[in-house]
């Protein structure tokens, strides 16, 4: 039985001389397995569309948990991904995301057109790679079931704030009477290692934020795809916002990413 569908390849590893292993993110079958016979060769039909971050469509023949490519046909190659080595770096680095955080037999409708919108904004050049990188990384861990609540205040339920208190961890907001009330059982758990930057071991992160990076997280949330990284931030708004997102993905996937450390080391 064959099945048609359109896929964004994540990774490619060479298996043997002339083929490869594809790892493809679908919207209907979730992150698939797909085996890419011959298409090393130049002269293959499946060379042009099963590079990484290709997104084409194929016709698939399942065998066991692989499918194997019957056809194959490129619908966008990106290949603007490589005209800078800060761009290169960030998609690889969505692209470990998207498939560290995709599962098998799911519909990943979302967190595909997320991946596309980023590789596109990036290819194209057309927003600043650290809103891509953030946005990335908040919205993608949401799709992961990681929401942070919005409503205000999880103390008190005050809102709007002059300054916000956003603990990473639990994904709740304080205010700051119910932050510093808190504060000394923030500090009786857990060790403080970072005052300035108000870092705590194990089990508080706790940010301050000012309102603008409140409510570019919000915008991030719950804006439509198509305007996602339509937005800007002064320069230290920006930083905190960056920072905010990518101290929450990581503290909820519980690993650390190699390509983060690369594209940090090109960017710095």
């Amino acid at each position: 039985m064959l099945i048609t569908a359109k896929g964004l390849v994540l990774r490619e590893t060479p298996v043997g001389e002339f083929d490869k292993m594809l790892t493809v993110l679908t919207a209907e079958y979730g992150k698939i397995s797909v085996f890419a016979r011959g298409a090393v060769r130049i002269k293959s039909p499946y060379f042009v569309s099963t590079h990484l971050f290709c997104y084409s469509e194929f016709v698939l023949r399942k065998s066991t948990d692989i499918f194997y490519i019957s056809e194959v046909s490129l619908i966008e190659g990106f290949f603007g991904l490589r005209n800078t080595l800060e761009g290169s770096a960030l998609a690889n680095y969505i692209a470990d995301i998207a498939r560290d955080i995709s599962t098998e037999n799911t519909n990943e409708e979302k967190l595909l057109r997320l991946t596309l919108n980023a590789l596109y904004a990036i290819s194209k050049a057309q927003k600043p790679l650290p809103i891509i990188k953030a946005v990335f990384e908040l919205r993608s861990v949401c799709y992961a079931g990681f929401l942070p609540r919005l409503g205000g205040c999880n103390g008190c339920g005050k809102a709007p704030l002059e300054t916000y208190f956003f603990d990473i961890s639990d994904g709740v907001f304080f205010c700051d009477d119910c932050y510093h009330a808190r504060e000394k059982l923030f500090l009786t758990q857990s060790e403080k290692v970072n005052e300035a930057e108000g870092i705590y071991a194990d089990t508080h992160i706790i940010m301050q934020i000012s309102p603008s990076v409140f409510s570019a997280v919000i915008y991030a949330l719950s804006s439509p795809m198509e305007r996602i990284f339509s937005f800007t931030l002064e320069s230290d708004a920006l930083r905190d916002f960056s920072s905010l997102c990518e101290k929450y993905i990581l503290c909820h996937l519980e690993r650390d990413f190699k390509t983060l450390d690369f594209y940090k080391s090109v960017i710095n």
